[in-house]
């Protein structure tokens, strides 16, 4: 089977079918996608919400609590403990499948009738404020994570403990204001590192202790801008930086910044991987065109594939033993066979359900727990399933619906207040234009600020008997008000870092910028001799610019330096 160029359904633009593409969607028994997969990762992310959360009643008991649906949204929402109690029944909303109208129709009109759980979080202790997120203790704010103790503002940590403002990262501990990292302890404004200990402001560093400013090194310590130091003069240097204040910090990170414009970039961030493409790699074989991919074997166009995930294609989140996946997001914890299925956990033979736990063979239904052969939330024997299931998939292929994910106009949220604003940002124009909605609901509040920052002790060590807990706080960027935790005083002044200027919303932005996009562009190697200084020749090609191709996430017009794997690994230290 040969190669096939397509145009997009939605942005019109040439995307290509590879061959084991067709195999895999002769696998999935779907046919080939209407849109590339830019816009099909777009269309899934429009269903996700992760931090746009309101104060509003629960429509079941009346408590205020924290939704990630706004107050003004036209479909019952309930808190935690009311939506996950035994007090009711999803089954109560089913419905029979009309042949006559289309399967999204019927099914859109389900999921606006069951009640709305307002956050998503299993197995949790003194962790209600996060969101999609599992197995947490003593958590705040933390989005897209599971089995971690003590962390705060944090997005996509896995077993993580003592961390705040972190992002993708495993098995580190006190970790702030860090992405990417992994194993690591004490590790400060760092990206890409496995392995490092006590450093601050380190980028692509592996086994490392005791670094300041480092980029590229493996296995040193006592380093300071890529060169080694005595002991005593990392101390002493330490002690001038004053990473406890803020304008420390501050006048280091422009001075990091600086350094790190001279240093080679690898094509991506791709460690012990074979036959893999993407960027954020690790521990992976033939996962191709995957991002934040890591513990996971033969997946592709993914995006958060991790944990044993297996044969899962078109996923936005797809883990702890995921197999066997197609055009879903959310689908974690031993989870195999779905199709168009979203925040389904620890189920299988899922199609087009959504909010579903601990459920089996189900097709389009909303918020079932501990059930079995169930259509639009209408319970059937497993014969009656069969057969019903049958007729929709080829009523759903007649009309070209079969295998597409949810239409946009499913989703429950505005385009801004979901994921895809995050990867896919659009102006409130330009989304309405293209038939999304838009939230205009307020989140948080403006101008209620009890203290101006230049009444705010530079360093934490200046804090004295001025209190943080009981000011409110104005981000230096949105100026939308913020506070600041006990815990997360506590780890300040435990770690000695100074009261953040920016709210965690923009904290998390500023991270999340910083990592680029998903989507890869096809370049040579830069390595020439001139673009930077060599410490050797490169054996591949000791004169002129290095003929090596790949697929980065450096864009053609990004000025960083970057480098093939060949000539990278010949100058890392």
């Amino acid at each position: 089977m040969n190669s096939e160029t397509r145009n997009c359904q939605k942005c019109e633009q040439a995307f290509v079918i590879e061959p084991d593409d067709f195999v895999a969607y002769e696998k999935f028994g779907v046919p080939p996608p209407k849109m590339c997969p830019l816009c099909r990762a777009q269309r899934r992310l429009l269903f996700r919400n992760e931090r746009a959360f309101y104060k509003r009643k629960c429509d079941r008991c009346g408590k205020e609590h924290v939704s990630m649906y706004s107050p003004n949204k036209p479909y019952p929402v309930w808190c935690h403990d009311c939506w996950f109690s035994d007090a009711w029944d999803p089954i109560d909303y089913g419905r029979a499948y009309d042949p006559a109208r289309p399967f999204f129709e019927q099914f859109e009109e389900l999921w606006r009738a069951v009640p709305k759980v307002s956050l998503l979080y299993l197995r949790s202790v003194d962790s209600e404020y996060t969101n999609i997120s599992a197995d947490s203790k003593n958590c705040y704010m933390i989005v897209e994570s599971s089995n971690n103790e003590n962390c705060t503002h944090c997005y996509w940590v896995q077993q993580c403990r003592d961390c705040i403002d972190t992002s993708f990262a495993g098995k580190t501990e006190l970790s702030y204001e860090s992405d990417d990292c992994y194993s690591s302890n004490r590790l400060l404004y760092s990206k890409g590192c496995h392995d490092c200990l006590e450093s601050y402001f380190l980028l692509d560093c592996r086994g490392c202790s005791h670094c300041i400013g480092c980029v590229n090194l493996r296995n040193k310590q006592y380093h300071i801008f890529n060169k080694p130091v005595s002991k005593e003069e990392y101390e002493a240097f330490l002690q001038k930086a004053r990473f406890d204040s803020f304008s420390g910090v501050q006048e280091f990170g422009k001075k990091y910044s600086e350094f790190l414009r001279g240093q080679p970039r690898k094509y991506a961030e791709i460690v012990n991987a074979i036959n893999s493409t993407g960027n954020y790699i690790k521990n992976a074989k033939n996962c191709r065109s995957c991002f934040h991919c890591y513990d996971a074997e033969d997946n592709k166009y993914g995006v958060h594939i991790w944990r044993s995930a297996k044969n899962c294609m078109d996923c936005d989140t797809a883990g702890r033993g995921a197999q066997n996946v197609y055009n879903s997001i959310n689908s974690g914890v031993d989870v195999s066979n779905y199709i168009g299925a979203s925040v389904c956990w620890t189920c299988s033979f899922m199609h087009y359900s959504y909010y579903c736990f601990d459920a089996n063979h189900c097709f389009g239904s909303v918020g079932l727990r501990k059930k079995n052969y169930c259509i639009l939330n209408k319970q059937y024997d497993k014969a009656e399933f069969e057969t019903l299931k049958g007729k929709i998939i080829a009523d759903m292929r007649a009309r070209g619906e079969y295998g597409e994910f949810f239409p946009a106009s499913v989703s429950t949220f505005g385009y801004n207040e979901s994921a895809a604003q995050e990867q896919f940002p659009l102006t409130k124009d330009e989304a309405i234009s293209q038939g999304y909605r838009w939230e205009d609901h307020p989140r948080g509040t403006y101008g209620k600020e009890t203290v101006s920052w230049d009444k705010v002790p530079d360093s934490i060590r200046e804090v004295g008997e001025w209190d943080p807990l009981k000011e409110i706080f104005a981000c230096t960027a949105c100026k939308k008000n913020f506070l600041v935790i006990p815990d997360e005083l506590q780890f300040y002044k435990r770690l000695e870092i100074p009261l953040p200027r920016l709210c965690p919303d923009c904290r998390h932005e500023r991270r999340f910028t910083a990592r680029g996009p998903n989507r890869l562009w096809h370049r040579q190697c830069m390595c020439d001799y001139a673009a930077h200084q060599n410490t050797a020749k490169h054996p591949h090609h000791p004169t002129g610019r290095c003929p090596n191709e790949f697929e980065t996430s450096y864009a053609p017009d990004r000025s960083e330096i970057v480098y093939c794997e060949q000539c990278y690994n010949a100058e890392v230290a």
